[in-house]
């Protein structure tokens, strides 16, 4: 199983019966939705690339999207976890969903500096 730490110790060190665990799993859907709506709306190709200032405001926009998701799927995991144990399948799923929003972020920069 894998030990995501502070994130791990805090959702095992509290009861979560089936109900919380599920309001849980909604609100870290929420955020996900959100953040991923953010980052597939955000094209590199609308911001002046050679323009310092807007460059890394970009980059610091992806990577605060990147940064929920990634915690978004990391509670996802551990809800999952605690409600029906470890499932491989579940873990490589969310494993390949982040990959695929980080490739897609990195595709549109490529494409921007085209």
């Amino acid at each position: 199983m894998l030990n995501y730490g502070p994130f791990y110790r805090f959702f095992n060190s509290i009861k979560i019966d089936a109900t919380v665990a599920g309001n849980i799993l909604i609100a870290s859907s929420l955020f996900a939705v959100i953040a991923c709506f953010g980052n597939f709306e955000f094209k590199y190709e609308q911001i002046n690339l050679k323009n310092k200032v807007e460059r890394i405001a970009a980059h610091a926009t992806t990577a605060l999207l990147m940064l929920i998701i990634g915690i978004s799927l990391i509670i996802t995991q551990i809800m999952i976890d605690s409600l029906i144990g470890h499932f491989l399948l579940f873990t490589c799923t969310l494993i390949l969903v982040y990959v695929s929003c980080v490739a897609y972020d990195f595709m549109d920069l490529l494409r921007a500096v085209r």
